[in-house]
């Protein structure tokens, strides 16, 4: 069963917008995923090099196309400048699941951008494709993570053993989760 649509959709709240990965993004993506912190607390390969970011954007188009990950980058609204990555990195078809990962260029830290795109994302899967959760696992130590969650509108659940893509960095992750009631509820506000 397809769970994400083969046309790629655009989302944006006039400030950031989620769109789809291009060859034009891959020198940002590579500066972007060889700083410090992204490679800290994502699963990303570490020294991140060119030829991954050109597997990622290629790896992203045929993942779209199978259904089984749906990658965005994130984009300033106005500007056009790559800030980071946001997507659906675990999708669960039969149980209606999902879970969003990202990465964020420490120049656009501060600013309220992945918490709007976190939310784009939300919005995305919860309302528009009908799933029922949408986890978000954080290392423990990644407390700006722990407040993207937050804000939002994810709902902290406790602490789980890292995932196996993330347990050469991580031994322990902060489950968060946000359904669907929860958005309709206004929790994402």
């Amino acid at each position: 069963m397809r769970t994400i649509p083969t046309t790629i959709p655009t989302l944006s709240d006039g400030v950031v917008t989620l769109r789809r990965p291009e060859a034009s993004d891959i020198d940002a993506i590579t500066a972007g995923c060889q700083e410090p912190d992204v490679s800290r607390y994502t699963s990303m390969p570490s020294p991140y090099e060119r030829q991954h970011a050109e597997a990622f954007v290629r790896d992203s188009a045929r993942n779209w196309e199978q259904g089984t990950s749906a990658n965005f980058v994130i984009v300033d609204a106005t500007t056009g400048e790559l800030l980071g990555g946001c997507g659906l990195i675990r999708l669960d078809s039969s149980d209606r699941v999902s879970e969003v990962g990202y990465w964020l260029r420490g120049a656009a830290r501060g600013r309220g951008a992945m918490t709007r795109a976190v939310r784009l994302v939300a919005n995305w899967v919860l309302r528009d494709l009908g799933f029922r959760r949408l986890e978000l696992q954080a290392d423990v130590r990644n407390t700006p993570s722990h407040r993207v969650a937050e804000r939002a509108g994810f709902r902290r659940e406790g602490e789980v053993p890292a995932p196996g893509r993330c347990a050469d960095r991580s031994e322990t992750m902060v489950m968060f989760a946000l359904t669907r009631e929860a958005l309709d509820a206004g929790s994402d506000e």
